[in-house]
């Protein structure tokens, strides 16, 4: 049986790194009792898949987690069991029952969206026409550091959009797929934005066409519409 768990990422939580998150999460599915299904071969692992990775320090209200059981459960009674043994921040907000063929998270998962806002609000008249202006852009690159040095990426295919709100915050949808990632922090950077900002991962989907579809609600083969 597999289920799909969507979950909120916040207060210290937020601070916790991928392997900390999957030990945190092992510990709660075998304090809860849950028969958690293992792999085969050699060196078995628990069968968990999570989303899109989250930046350490990053708050999230909607993070997701693809969890098989080796027997059926109803999920209300998973979402009981295992929210008992979850410390503050991670708040169960779904768990659903989803096909054992349902593609990974990661195979359909391809948009994020993110809020952000400063301690001392910024003028939302002065905010557009930077939004403006980037978005005018044919290219923004950026440089990135990884094992092989420092590479230049252009982001500008993966930012989808840029909306400033009335109280000066804004809400970002960018390219979080297999293929690539643009980060919120290099979008405020290309923008000429300086700290101290508040950035919250608001939701993760896949996005077709205009359409934005939650995790949960897609079960289809990749690709397909």
């Amino acid at each position: 049986m597999r289920l799909r768990i969507k979950y909120t990422k916040t207060g210290p939580a937020a601070y916790l790194g991928h392997l900390e998150m999957l030990r945190l999460w092992q510990r709660a599915i075998r304090r809860a009792g849950l028969p958690l299904m293992m792999s085969h071969g050699f060196n078995p692992h628990p069968q968990l898949a999570f989303g899109p990775a989250l930046a350490v320090g990053i708050v999230s209200q909607g993070e997701y987690l693809d969890m098989d059981l080796a027997t059926a459960l109803a999920p209300d009674e998973v979402k009981q069991r295992l929210q008992a043994e979850l410390p503050a921040g991670l708040e169960l907000l779904l768990v659903a029952a989803i096909s054992d063929q349902a593609p990974a998270l990661t195979a359909v998962i391809d948009t994020a969206a993110y809020r952000v806002s400063w301690l001392q609000p910024l003028d939302a008249a002065t905010l557009q026409p930077k939004a403006d202006a980037l978005l005018a852009r044919p290219v923004i690159e950026v440089s990135r550091a990884g094992k092989a040095g420092v590479r230049v990426k252009d982001i500008r295919p993966g930012l989808w959009r840029i909306t400033v709100n009335a109280d000066a915050s804004l809400e970002l949808l960018l390219e979080c797929s297999s293929r690539g990632a643009v980060r919120p922090e290099e979008v405020l950077d290309a923008m000429g934005l300086d700290a101290p900002r508040s950035i919250t991962r608001t939701g993760l989907f896949i996005r077709r066409g205009d359409a934005l579809l939650a995790p949960e609600d897609y079960q289809d083969s990749p690709g397909q519409v």
